[in-house]
């Protein structure tokens, strides 16, 4: 009972600090491409996801980190907990050495390839790659004692630091913007209030457990050897999301116009948050799985994929069709008049979400029981399609043609071969779970298009107040037959750890 209430807090402070990552983005995108422009914050990004293929060089090793801390948690055995810390802090300090020298050799020697026609827009894009480099190499310095609370299950002490480090971090850049400063000024202050955040946990993780010992001599060569052999297969996954979530602004930038990148991007990085918004249950997940597994509870595990899978379907097709109906209206709202296809963007992408959100607690649970290798084989052939398909649609549609070419394999691979693994693993019939996804995302697009249609026409969007007015009456709608095809236990637990925390 202890560890299924620290999850629902896990999992509610974890929807909290991405709805509130959510509200500031809302604010500040629209503040940092106004005065950045297309141009410009398309470098911005086409920086960021440069940055992200040097994370590979993690090899999987966060998800080992999370894997192996949470199941000797599990068995109260603290010496093997200080000897995954130390022997992990030892691997990512060479990991993060190598980042930084590679962060500064592309910045050097490669990021000319990309279509940046000011000279002087190519050299403040060369020197914020090298600051964001070093911002991700000191993470993986910190990751294991400043970034592992959450493998200790208290991912709501990790999302409180997030929060902080969201408001400092967006104050400070805003002002800077303000003032007049570039790129470069904006990579400092992501890097500082990076390190301060992983500073912090690291004390709070001391303070917490104080049996965890920073003793680098602790590290040892089973322990790392059991890491890898967890992390290969992690490692293939995280080529494949790099593949799949952080490709889109690279490739067109190099196949169409970094203008092309900036005005994909926002609309890409909502699309982003709505799949955190489901990750936020499946992150504070995979530990809770690996110590039941560890106490050989798969009955359990299995009919925590199921009710995921049922809630979830709900949730994912309501907000698919919330973004369908209301992405133009947003968009024209929210950004400037050149970001229009933005909204296209929106509504392509949100297609392809709809089959492939409510899978994600089906990731955290292969993580959980070391199945990982089957969600290999999946995000491999997303992976493989969506840079075929690239190729082939960036050419003829822009930026609508990436759009197309993330979202058709989702559609494919999520109705059909993912849900075969998942039966084979936790030996559950194909058809109940084709058919627990199925009925819930067929209840939710029966109340939630008429409804969200509806009320369109009935309170016509004219500014941001109707705008919220239309997105609160078709959510409570929604929310009826949504909070009834929850099982009563669960509603239960729920009820009983708001009271718990009312008290």
């Amino acid at each position: 009972m202890a560890l299924r209430i620290q999850l629902v807090k896990n999992i509610f402070s974890s929807w909290f600090a991405y709805a509130f990552r959510l509200a500031i983005s809302f604010f500040f995108i629209p503040y940092i491409t106004g005065v950045l422009g297309d141009t410009r914050y398309g470098v911005w990004v086409i920086v960021f996801q440069t940055i992200n293929y040097l994370s590979l060089l993690d090899i999987g090793f966060e998800k080992a980190l999370i894997r192996y801390l949470s199941k000797f948690l599990g068995k109260k055995d603290f010496d093997g907990i200080n000897r995954v810390l130390n022997t992990s802090f030892v691997i990512y300090l060479g990991i993060g050495t190598v980042i930084i020298l590679a962060a500064w050799l592309i910045a050097t020697y490669l990021f000319g390839y990309f279509k940046i026609d000011d000279p002087v827009l190519l050299a403040e894009g060369r020197s914020t790659l090298i600051i964001i480099g070093a911002y991700l190499g000191f993470r993986f310095y910190l990751m294991p004692f400043g970034g592992s609370l959450g493998a200790f299950q208290r991912y709501d002490l990790a999302n409180l630091l997030n929060i902080i480090e969201e408001i400092l971090k967006t104050l400070v850049m805003v002002w800077l913007l303000y003032r007049g400063y570039g790129l470069t000024a904006l990579a400092v202050v992501i890097f500082a209030a990076t390190i301060l955040k992983l500073l912090a946990g690291a004390l709070w993780l001391k303070f917490l457990h104080p049996q965890t010992k920073f003793k680098p001599a602790l590290a040892d060569r089973p322990t790392a050897r059991m890491l890898f052999t967890y992390s290969k297969i992690s490692f293939g996954i995280t080529i494949a999301w790099i593949v799949i979530f952080n490709t889109d602004s690279v490739l067109l930038g190099l196949l169409s116009s970094s203008a092309a990148a900036g005005i994909y991007a926002p609309g890409a990085q909502l699309m982003l948050y709505l799949r955190h918004i489901i990750n936020a249950i499946g992150i504070p997940l995979t530990p809770a799985v690996s110590q039941l597994e560890s106490r050989e509870n798969m009955s359990k595990i299995s009919d925590i994929y199921l009710k995921s899978l049922k809630y979830f379907s709900y949730l994912s097709f309501f907000m698919t069709v919330g973004v369908i109906v209301y992405a133009r209206l947003f968009v024209a709202l929210w950004l400037a008049p050149e970001f229009a296809d933005t909204a296209r963007v929106m509504i392509i992408l949100a297609a392809g979400s709809a089959f492939f959100l409510p899978q994600i607690i089906g990731n955290s649970i292969l993580f959980g029981i070391e199945k990982h290798k089957y969600l290999l084989y999946v995000l491999t052939c997303e992976a493989v399609m969506k840079i075929v398909l690239s190729f082939i649609l960036i050419n003829r549609f822009g930026l609508i043609g990436m759009a197309l070419a993330a979202a058709l394999p989702q559609m494919l691979l999520y109705v059909t071969v993912y849900p075969y693994f998942m039966a084979r693993v936790l030996k559950v019939s194909l058809g109940r779970i084709m058919l627990t996804g199925l009925s819930s995302g067929i209840l939710a697009l029966f109340v939630s298009i008429p409804t969200a249609l509806l009320i369109k026409y009935v309170i016509p969007v004219d500014g941001w107040a109707t705008f919220f007015v239309n997105i609160i009456i078709v959510t409570a709608v929604a929310a009826v037959p949504g909070w009834f095809i929850i099982e009563t236990e669960d509603r239960n637990l729920v009820r009983n750890t708001f009271r718990t925390r009312a008290d």
